[in-house]
């Protein structure tokens, strides 16, 4: 038995019976951190989710916190994936792959865990789930054909997108050449990819894009012109200013409920206000086993309402009382 879900008063109005083009979805990270203890709570979480019947599900990544990166480990994470009753689209998190050179991740070979990832999740063009949603992958076209991950895909009047952003430094490593030829590569794609998602609606006439990825790109302590986002943060921002509609990022990462908007300025000047259309919500995350439930209504300015979606069982094990 699950709670009734409780309204988060953060300014935005929920959705109304009779409202046209509305529908929600749940976006989710950073969970089982203490395997296998945390196991049966994120299986909690799930039927939580599927209860609440979304038209589809985002996992913006950290499905661990340590341990193996192995294929045994990334194929228990697909089986939970397709026991999600509605589609599922999965973008990483470090801890999965760009941090598993770390001896308490298994010390592995990082970009040859991401091109098992690959193989593993996003081998076709749609989403895991027991119902899946087609996707256009960045890797079906020809100028980025080893990002599977990158996802896009159109739902009423919104464009979807998901980046391989991922956190502490993005796998920025100078340290080692094939390293950092990973991320500059990855770094352009994902540049690339956001433009595409603003392009996309654009010429579809979209009220709204999402962009959904592991890290916080808005941290002012890594907005550095070399920094390991600043690319990224640059293209979503150039995109939001051009664009007419609302814009939405969600990440994970800090582990903390949160809506804001990061990047609207104003000054005692000029009273005006810039990217006042480009919201962000950072996502719940471990200990906390908890979902956001992100209601749609493109008939509405602000388009987007947001709800905590969890069950009774929502706390990690390990910090129990």
């Amino acid at each position: 038995m699950f709670p009734a879900l409780a309204l988060l008063a953060v300014g935005l109005v929920p959705l109304q019976a009779g409202a046209a083009e509305q529908f929600s979805f749940v976006a989710l990270g950073d969970t089982t951190y203490e395997v296998p203890q945390d196991d049966p709570v994120y299986v909690s979480l799930i039927g939580a989710i599927n209860a609440a019947a979304p038209a589809f599900s985002i996992h913006i990544g950290d499905t661990k916190g340590w341990g193996p990166c192995d294929d045994a480990f990334q194929l228990k994470q697909r089986a939970y994936f397709d026991s999600f009753e509605a589609p599922v689209v999965y973008t990483p998190g470090n801890n999965e792959w760009s941090d598993c050179w770390k001896e308490n991740r298994g010390s592995m070979d990082p970009i040859a865990v991401l091109d098992s990832m690959r193989r593993i999740f996003w081998s076709k063009p749609a989403s895991m789930g027991k119902k899946t949603l087609p996707l256009r992958r960045q890797a079906d076209g020809e100028d980025s054909p080893a990002f599977a991950e990158n996802a896009l895909w159109q739902t009423e009047d919104v464009t979807f997108s998901t980046i391989n952003v991922v956190g502490e430094n993005n796998n920025q490593f100078s340290r080692d050449e094939t390293l950092w030829r990973e991320f500059v590569e990855r770094e352009r794609a994902n540049v690339a990819w956001v433009r595409e998602a603003f392009r996309a609606a654009r010429d579809s006439g979209d009220k709204a894009v999402v962009i959904a990825m592991h890290s916080d790109v808005f941290l002012k302590e890594t907005d550095l012109p070399q920094g390991p986002f600043k690319p990224v943060l640059d293209a979503i921002a150039e995109g939001a200013e051009t664009f007419p509609g609302q814009v939405l990022v969600i990440h994970g990462h800090m582990h903390q409920f949160m809506v804001d908007r990061p990047l609207r300025k104003w000054s005692d000047e000029d009273t005006s206000m810039t990217l006042e259309n480009l919201t962000r919500l950072q996502v719940y995350g471990w200990p906390e086993m908890k979902a956001v439930r992100v209601s749609v209504d493109t008939s509405k300015p602000w388009v987007f309402g947001f709800e905590p979606l969890y069950s009774d069982s929502n706390l990690s094990p390990a910090f129990e009382d």
